[in-house]
């Protein structure tokens, strides 16, 4: 029987990457999204089953994955949002910041882990950001958000900690996906520097999949060579 794999946000960026790959690993994936159209293409690309889901909504998390037990979690799932301080941050993008990146990440979980908790076996990727724990290094509320995550990860390996499920937060720097469009980026964003690609993380991920089941890499903060001292300074290569 193929191992199980459950990702969310797996039409961005490195969502799809990570369910092509997984899939060509031989893991039946489970890919969650809200774009319908761009589940399906990628369903046909891949052979991955979907299911177009709103994480902000708890109930229809739940509802969309009873009866599904996964093997593995990538959690993918999140929005940057604008890059404007924080006290002048619109309380409707601040709701749906925390909403996603936040309320999206524990409605998951709570969905996700019973399962894995009855199996006592998992493991669980959460694709955070040096942005939260470094000030300074990307929108503020969007920072603070992944802080949250952080604290998430964190915690979540402690309540774990009695089971044989594996936590990993991945912490990213510069990747070179579209999330960017949403800072109103533009090629200038990434050109001359040197950039993370989807592919590279995916390849990461199926890393820590591929290490023994006693074997946790708790926290892995990937960043390119030239973007230095936890993200903060870049240099043009």
């Amino acid at each position: 029987m193929k191992p199980t794999a459950i990702v969310t946000g797996a039409t961005g960026g490195i969502g799809r990457v990570i369910v092509a790959e997984l899939t060509q690993a031989g893991y039946a994936v489970l890919a969650l999204g809200t774009n319908a159209d761009a589940l399906a293409d990628l369903a046909r690309r891949t052979g991955c089953r979907r299911c177009t889901l709103d994480i902000r909504d708890a109930q229809a998390v739940t509802a969309a994955l009873a009866g599904d037990t996964a093997d593995v979690l990538i959690h993918s799932a999140g929005i940057l949002g604008p890059q404007i301080p924080l006290h002048e941050t619109p309380a409707d993008v601040a709701e749906n910041l925390v909403a996603i990146n936040i309320l999206g990440t524990v409605n998951v979980l709570r969905a996700v882990v019973p399962a894995m908790k009855a199996a006592d076996a998992g493991t669980i990727v959460m694709l955070g950001s040096i942005c939260g724990t470094v000030p300074g290094t990307g929108p503020a509320l969007y920072s603070a958000t992944k802080a949250a995550m952080h604290a998430l990860s964190a915690n979540l390996r402690v309540d774990l900690r009695d089971s044989h499920i594996r936590v990993t937060e991945i912490l990213l720097g510069r990747v070179k996906t579209g999330i960017h469009d949403q800072l109103g980026a533009d090629e200038e964003f990434y050109d001359g520097y040197e950039c993370l690609t989807p592919a590279n993380v995916a390849a990461t991920i199926l890393h820590v999949l591929s290490s023994p089941a006693f074997v946790d890499l708790s926290t892995i903060e990937m960043l390119p060579t030239r973007q230095v001292v936890g993200g903060a300074l870049f240099s043009k290569g």
